[in-house]
């Protein structure tokens, strides 16, 4: 039987916290895994979430971990990246309390989220994220 427990390697990105300026998530490497996907989860958000304060969930890119670029639509599963590798806008309080995914599937070794935050996060919004590691070169992860 093939079990998903040891195709599957985790690696916490952002740890949970509450946050209210923007959160950069650390360095995924890809090496030794042909696929990642990228989860961030918020909580419910303190502030009241508007147009004019939001979290925006970006995706990045990086050939060597250090110098990082926008990741592009052709280099996502899932939600459509926009330029600058924004997948999902939260401004409504009905978006927070819920999981956004994206895949990365570009050529480059490293990928990232990014949560940007944009206006007065005076109380913050609980997040976290997670990159889900498969398709290891060598098993069991």
């Amino acid at each position: 039987m093939r079990d998903l427990h040891n195709q599957v390697a985790v690696q916490h990105t952002l740890a949970p916290a509450t946050h209210t300026a923007t959160a950069t998530g650390t360095a995924v490497d890809r090496r030794g895994f042909e696929s990642v996907d990228h989860a961030v989860t918020l909580g419910a958000s303190g502030d009241t979430l508007s147009p004019s304060v939001s979290i925006t969930l970006k995706l990045e890119h990086s050939h060597d971990g250090v110098g990082w670029e926008a990741a592009t639509d052709a280099d996502a599963l899932g939600p459509t990246l926009g330029a600058s590798g924004a997948y999902a806008v939260i401004d409504d309080p009905a978006e927070d309390g819920t999981t956004y995914r994206v895949g990365y599937v570009g050529g480059r070794r490293y990928s990232r989220v990014v949560a940007e935050f944009t206006g007065v996060h005076a109380s913050g919004t609980p997040l976290a994220a997670l990159a889900l590691l498969g398709h290891a070169h060598m098993r069991p992860v």
